[in-house]
């Protein structure tokens, strides 16, 4: 009766559109209150457990940074050097698009804010160009989408929290990953562009003096992923000092960019308390709930459906796959991974899936989910921004997420694309 109610507390709150965090507790509270024999003292005591650790101390860090550089204009002198560097291509503020989103990742650890910062910039040229405004949103709401799988991301730093997994070797196991969704989407911008009239007219190739104007004038923005990558990846840094390391070095670049000041600090740490305060009390609930859905056994049940099905691993990884991918459409990828993290942690055991592996392919399957409604966070953005109609920016963005879907399937089946740097660098792996 208690299993009845808990899921019928979830479907209907999420139905009515409830924030997650509530939803989740009254879900706890529901079991609890009906057939159990646990107090509801355990209920703020677990919550207390799930949000106690010091890897998720790293979380407001990374937003503070990314925040304080969107703030600061840092985004726009990444534009110009991805622009300098492939602009005069058909096409090519497309692919400035994908690889200004590749070196943004290297900051933010979020899609959000890759969208919101440098996508306001790109999808604004891209405009001025002369491009299809549904498909630039569209591409920008795509490429957004490698934000939090080149590290630092803020969604595998709650999976190794919730799976008790290296950070760092998580971090470092995003980093192949992020480039193959890169090269995937490129190679479709590239076919899209030769049979579609949806570009404006090439522009004209940078000379060698103002592409290393460029690069000068955005050194010390482009230097920011080595620094914080390499910190973790020599041991001088862990994860969690790594985003202390990021908004240091975000203030130092606004120092030296001329564009730090109070102004910009108060208003940076008022939005980066209001995104991570969201964050924190969803894994706050989670921790909660993660202890009914293991009293209840649920991921013991689910995995013997599956087993029922197959006892192949490629084959459950198949299904792992569609059942993310349905789940991140419904629900936007941190609170998504708190739902189902017991389940995924019990099939990875189950079939022997590296949970390092395991952890890569749920955050580009959760993280697909900012472009794919009925949520589509990313693309809603990037619209928005636009001024286009969802609906066209949906139909736009269908090719693009079947290049980023075929980069999924790429990671998903040759393992070593998210297992190769952690075992070369730091002994991870099985």
């Amino acid at each position: 009766m208690e299993g009845i109610v808990f899921a019928l507390i979830l479907v209907v709150l999420f139905a009515a559109n409830v924030p997650v965090a509530l939803t989740l507790t009254a879900a706890t509270v529901g079991f609890i209150l009906v057939g159990s024999d646990f107090p509801l003292e355990i209920v703020p005591q677990r919550m207390w457990g799930g949000v106690k650790s010091t890897v998720l101390s790293a979380i407001p860090m990374y937003i503070l940074a990314a925040i304080l550089m969107n703030n600061m204009g840092v985004t726009e002198r990444i534009f110009r050097f991805a622009h300098a560097l492939v602009g005069h291509l058909r096409g090519g503020l497309y692919y400035v698009n994908v690889l200004g989103s590749v070196i943004f990742a290297g900051m933010s650890g979020s899609n959000t804010a890759d969208v919101a910062g440098l996508g306001r910039i790109e999808i604004r040229a891209m405009i001025d160009a002369g491009y299809n405004r549904a498909y630039s949103a569209a591409i920008t709401a795509a490429s957004s989408i490698i934000g939090p799988i080149i590290p630092p991301s803020i969604i595998l730093v709650v999976y190794a929290q919730l799976a008790n997994v290296s950070t760092g070797q998580l971090f470092l196991a995003g980093i192949l990953p992020g480039f193959v969704m890169a090269l995937c989407l490129a190679a479709i911008i590239f076919v899209i562009v030769r049979t579609r009239d949806i570009a404006g007219v090439p522009l004209q190739r940078a000379t060698l003096r103002e592409l290393l104007v460029s690069a000068r004038d955005g050194f010390f923005a482009l230097m920011a992923p080595a620094i914080i990558v390499g910190g973790m990846t020599l041991g001088i840094v862990t994860p969690s000092e790594a985003g202390v390391l990021a908004v240091f070095y975000s203030l130092l670049l606004g120092l030296i960019y001329r564009s730090l000041s109070v102004e910009v600090v108060v208003r940076s740490l008022r939005e980066a308390a209001f995104f991570t305060g969201a964050i924190m009390l969803v894994i706050a609930a989670s921790g909660a709930f993660g202890w009914a859905v293991n009293i209840m056994e649920v991921p013991e049940t689910i995995g013997t459906a599956i087993q029922a099905i197959t006892t192949n691993k490629w084959a459950a990884l198949a299904l792992i796959n569609i059942g993310l991918l349905l789940l991140g459409a419904l629900e936007a990828g941190s609170a998504a991974l708190i739902i189902v993290a017991p389940v995924l942690i019990y099939l990875g055991d189950l079939y022997g899936i590296d949970p390092v592996h395991l952890g890569i392919i749920t955050a580009i399957n959760l993280t697909l989910g900012s472009m794919t409604p009925p949520v589509a966070l990313s693309l809603f953005i990037s619209a928005q921004i636009a001024e286009v109609p969802m609906r066209r920016a949906v139909y736009a963005a269908i090719p693009f997420f079947l290049a980023l879907v075929s980069s999924l399937m790429i990671v998903t089946y040759v393992p070593d694309f998210s297992l190769a740097l952690p075992h070369w660098l730091m002994g991870g792996g099985r």
